[in-house]
């Protein structure tokens, strides 16, 4: 792909920018669709050394460098971290260097404040801003760090791509600075017995499908920051969580039954079947809770 045709790309998928050419690399172009969703995700390089500039930017975008180097500045001000953030109300300048590859995330603006109002007693009176710069050793930064060195992924099954877009939407929101950090912080009431209820209920009888933060505090009839303050301070833990305890659950009754009946379901059949796409982790899970491997209660007679 020539520079002049990921210019075009860029234009169609993101936001019209300017774009200048120090130095072409003889590698050339390469855009790869990773993801595309509620969030879209992709690497990109542009074969060349340049310098970019945005205005106008209609969602977010997070930039995760995976190869050669960058230097970006927004609204005039340097960054001083590979990792960034961008969006709606900022100017931004990225300079890349001739062997750059980059992880872009783009997060619509809707997303982003439909996720803030759960953490809001209602809309965000203000368009939401975050800081630019992403430390990797804050959450957020830890979570993208994951996505890049492919720790976290979006494709082993549609339950797992949802989930990594809630996790990323809700920990992007909850933990990175912006202008709405003080009313985040607020603690919220906790709910009654008769919410926690609801909210378990509903993660026993949907532990099979799509579920978000979003859907069990609906189901408990409470904001998604009254949920959380609830779980933590009666149950010493989270809504997402427990939601995992329940699908353990479930996948250890399921192994348990194939190993009693022969049946010749895997241990991956069983792992997706209940929302864990990553077969180590949820190895990980599964041994601390059962005190041995999914495929050795698969094997037991």
């Amino acid at each position: 792909m020539l520079v002049d045709e990921m210019h075009d790309l860029v234009t169609r998928h993101f936001a019209p920018h300017q774009l200048k050419v120090r130095e072409l690399s003889p590698d050339g172009a390469r855009y790869r669709p990773l993801h595309r969703g509620t969030l879209t995700m992709q690497t990109l390089a542009y074969g060349a050394e340049i310098s970019v500039s945005v205005r106008d930017l209609e969602d977010f975008y997070i930039h995760v460098p995976l190869r050669g180097h960058g230097r970006l500045s927004v609204d005039r001000r340097e960054l001083c971290t590979p990792v960034t953030v961008i969006g709606p109300g900022q100017r931004p300048v990225m300079n890349w260097s001739v062997n750059h590859e980059v992880l872009i995330v783009q997060v619509p603006q809707t997303q982003v404040e439909r996720t803030l109002a759960d953490y809001l007693t209602g809309p965000s009176p203000r368009v939401p801003v975050f800081e630019p710069e992403i430390g990797l050793d804050g959450p957020f930064g830890s979570a993208l760090r994951g996505l890049a060195e492919g720790a976290l992924s979006f494709t082993a099954s549609p339950l797992a791509a949802h989930h990594m877009e809630q996790f990323l939407l809700h920990t992007m929101v909850s933990s990175h600075a912006g202008n709405f950090a003080a009313d985040v912080a607020e603690p919220a009431p906790p709910a009654g017995q008769a919410a926690l209820r609801r909210a378990r209920r509903y993660c026993e009888d949907h532990a099979g499908e799509l579920v978000s933060l979003r859907d069990i505090a609906a189901a408990a009839r409470v904001s998604v920051r009254t949920l959380q303050t609830s779980f933590r301070e009666h149950l010493q833990t989270t809504p997402m969580a427990y939601l995992r305890e329940v699908r353990l659950a479930k996948a250890h009754a399921d192994l348990r039954t194939i190993a009693e009946t022969g049946a010749p379901t895997t241990v991956t059949d069983v792992a997706l079947r209940w929302g864990f796409p990553h077969l180590s982790r949820f190895a990980a899970h599964y041994h601390h809770r059962y005190g041995e491997l999914p495929s050795a209660t698969r094997r037991a007679s």
